[in-house]
């Protein structure tokens, strides 16, 4: 029996053996790994192709515009309004409050000054009231002007005003001339009356005369025939020759009469054309005078009066209380209109200004609300001035749905709200950009 031995490896041939089994091993995996699979070369470059087609096609279809971007301001078409006091001067009286709705010429506050305000108001009226009406004299008879005091820098052309008033109407009452025309009248039908009579006369008279023509007729006959005496004859011939000039001196009274009746129209006329020049001269002196009050009032009230030229509601900022100093120059109060329509106006630079056409889209981002939260508003460009201005141009933009966004969100109405526009000019596609920045580089 064979005595069977048990040999025990060492640690260094452990470690040998195993460094040249891992040799094996990496060399056949090398092998195989650096043996590139004939379909994985051939789906490769398939899909590489693929993939290249479609950038290419993608390219070309996918087009974006150019942007031209504008800062500009959205206001109602009406914008507000707002009422600057003209001097240095605490606010005497407001009329209305914060947030009311006001109308157009309405007064909204007063100014500190030395005339009382409800006395101006009168005056004005008054002036008004004489400028416009036609019959001054009517007016002058059934109206007493009163004698205000408290008209501060009004007083003196008030003055004016008020002692042509009194004139004209010292004239209405005690003038003259409306005696002389009535005496005038009455002697006018006096006269009348007189040449009617006569003319009755004068009628009576000729019948007279046809009488003694035909009797002087008859005696003519006798006579002929010697019926009748010469000195009857004579005497008959007398008496018509007698009866021709009471006929004849009758009607040169006539003449006289009317003559004088005409020189009494005459008297008459002239009267009321004095009366009637002496009348415009004085109502003339009123006007006058209420025209230059009233060019007075107009200065004051732009003085003192803060009155608004639209409807709207008024909002007030700085000042809203009584005795506040306001300087001149500076906003009191400022009246919103009712918006009905809004509008974008603002400014480009003129780099690229030339793409900019009218109908082109409009993008517009609010400052005031995150286009990213809000979204934007869409637009379309209205117009762009033909010259710039400090290298910018003026444009016009559109809002195609007032203030909802393209979001889905409404905006609340406001006066004004700042925002930047981005105008879309033509679109092109990748493709295209890439060959323009080729052709660019070769004509360069």
């Amino acid at each position: 029996m064979s005595e069977i031995i048990e040999h025990k490896p060492t640690e260094t041939e452990l470690t040998a053996a195993t460094a040249l089994l891992h040799n094996t091993r990496s060399e056949e995996v090398q092998e195989i790994m650096g043996r590139m699979p004939s379909w994985i070369i051939r789906w490769g470059i398939t899909a590489m192709f693929v993939v290249c087609i479609l950038v290419i096609t993608g390219s070309y279809f996918f087009k974006y515009p150019d942007i031209i971007p504008a800062r500009v301001t959205i206001s109602s078409a009406n914008p507000p309004v707002k009422l600057i006091a003209r001097n240095n001067l605490p606010i005497a009286k407001i009329f209305v409050g914060n947030d009311e709705t006001v109308q157009s010429g309405q007064i909204l506050c007063i100014l500190s000054n030395t005339a009382d305000y409800e006395q101006v108001g009168i005056v004005a009226s008054w002036c008004k009231l004489i400028d416009t009406t036609i019959e001054l004299r009517a007016l002058a008879i059934n109206k007493e002007l009163p004698p205000f005091v408290g008209l501060g820098e009004l007083q003196s052309a008030y003055i004016s005003l008020f002692q042509a008033w009194q004139e004209y109407k010292f004239f209405l009452n005690h003038n003259s001339y409306g005696t002389k025309i009535n005496h005038l009248s009455d002697q006018g039908n006096y006269q009348s009356l007189l040449s009617l009579e006569l003319q009755k006369k004068d009628t009576r008279l000729k019948e007279q005369l046809n009488i003694q023509k035909n009797r002087f007729e008859t005696d003519s006959a006798l006579v002929a025939n010697q019926v009748m005496s010469r000195i009857e004859y004579e005497n008959a011939k007398k008496d018509l020759l007698n009866q021709q000039m009471n006929t004849e001196s009758n009607y040169s009274t006539i003449l006289q009469s009317k003559l004088q009746e005409k020189e009494i129209q005459k008297n008459i006329s002239e009267t009321s054309i004095e009366l009637q020049v002496q009348e415009n001269t004085l109502q003339q002196k009123i006007r006058e005078a209420g025209k230059q009050l009233i060019g007075t009032f107009t200065q004051w009230e732009q003085n003192y009066i803060i009155r608004t030229p639209v409807q709207g509601k008024v909002t007030f900022f700085k000042f809203w209380k009584e005795n506040q100093f306001v300087q001149a120059g500076e906003a009191v109060m400022v009246v919103t209109p009712e918006v009905q329509e809004y509008v974008a106006r603002g400014e480009i630079a003129v780099s690229g200004a030339g793409k900019v056409k009218p109908g082109q889209k409009v993008l517009i981002k609010l400052m005031a609300y995150p286009y990213e939260e809000f979204g934007s508003l869409n637009g379309s460009l209205q117009s762009r001035s033909s010259l710039s201005l400090d290298s910018t141009f003026a444009v016009e933009i559109k809002l195609e749905n007032r203030l909802r966004t393209n979001a889905g969100q409404t905006i609340p109405d406001q006066p004004q709200l700042e925002a930047i526009a981005e105008i879309m000019t033509e679109n092109k596609s990748l493709l295209q950009r890439l060959f323009e920045n080729l052709y660019g580089k070769r004509r360069r």
